[in-house]
């Protein structure tokens, strides 16, 4: 592949699932329950038909509020029904996975990853690499956790670390290898999860990593995984990306990636082998000024999902239209 093809356009075809869940449970922070609709809302189904898939939308998984769902033990807060929700969410996910089609789920806080990750590897039978985008690592459990919100212990419940409930989801023990999962974006890490990273030897870049390195030693670990697994599953926080660019989240990040970054990544990622799925998670509406995070996420997905949705392929797309309306008026 030379650098040239990510900039070719792609005909594309296959179906694209996607699935609300606006969970708000697994954090302090409000407001994720929002980001399905919202997303939406900014031309989603129009992108996906635009690029040449079918689309197919499975609507959204019923969430308790905070109002009417009970805390429990506050080392793992909102348990029961956090995991009704990923329960459900991994039960549709590997439905619609085994299929054949890439799946897009929306979020929703980041503890709804346990749910889609599990589903998608099930539906693998285990055969699945974890890209991990986000400024947190996500590797808690109810035994270190000072918080008690799930959202920071979805990526140690895939790995089979934490409470039975996050990690026995359709089927007992870890979901994912530790060596098929790639963290990229971390910056604000637990002393924990900084500890499990050097003891595991987890494939782990950090901004500072990014910084001195650029994305060159990621997309070589990207590589590398794919020779590891034949399906990829992308989990994309929002809270990865600088808050000049993304600022719609409830952890927004100084110093986070930044769109050159965040965009010629996932657009790397869309072209590999078999990505069978994504969520997009903790993307809070009500913060997004200027509606930045909501225009910026509909690029990405398509990035993901192997094709372009920037503005210049657009222009590029009514240029065409523009042309084929004069062709066919000349010859009346």
């Amino acid at each position: 592949m030379d650098n040239l093809e990510f900039y070719e356009s792609r005909k594309m075809s296959g179906d694209v699932s996607v699935l609300g869940v606006p969970l708000d449970l697994g954090k302090d922070a409000t407001g994720t329950n929002l980001a399905p609709s919202y997303i939406r809302k900014f031309g989603l189904e129009e992108m996906c038909r635009n690029l040449g898939f079918f689309y197919k939308d499975l609507g959204d998984i019923e969430c308790a509020s905070r109002e009417t769902a009970e805390m429990g033990d506050i080392k793992v807060k909102y348990l029961d029904e956090i995991s009704r929700v990923i329960d459900k969410t991994a039960m549709i996910v590997r439905d619609e996975v085994k299929m054949g089609g890439q799946m897009l789920v929306l979020g929703g806080d980041h503890a709804l990853s346990i749910g889609s990750i599990s589903g998608a590897s099930v539906a693998c039978e285990g055969d699945l690499g974890v890209i991990w985008i986000d400024a947190h690592g996500d590797m808690m459990t109810d035994e270190n956790t000072l918080s008690g919100n799930v959202h920071g212990m979805p990526s140690s419940a895939i790995m089979g670390l934490g409470h039975h409930k996050l990690v026995n989801v359709l089927k007992p023990g870890a979901k994912i290898k530790k060596e098929n999962i790639v963290y990229i974006g971390l910056k604000d890490l637990d002393q924990a999860e900084i500890d499990l990273i050097r003891s595991e030897k987890l494939n782990a870049f950090t901004i500072m990593d990014i910084a001195q390195g650029g994305l060159e030693p990621v997309i070589k670990s990207l590589v590398e995984l794919q020779k590891r697994v034949k399906n990829i599953w992308v989990s994309l926080d929002v809270d990865s990306i600088d808050s000049i660019y993304s600022p719609a989240t409830p952890m927004a990040t100084q110093g986070g990636l930044t769109r050159r970054e965040i965009f010629n990544l996932t657009k790397f990622i869309g072209r590999m082998n078999r990505v069978v799925g994504m969520d997009l998670v903790e993307l809070a509406p009500e913060l997004d000024s200027q509606e930045k995070t909501g225009k910026l996420v509909i690029e990405l997905i398509a990035n993901l999902l192997g094709s372009d949705y920037g503005w210049y392929a657009q222009y590029m797309k009514h240029e065409e239209e523009k042309q084929a309306k004069r062709t066919a008026d000349s010859q009346k």
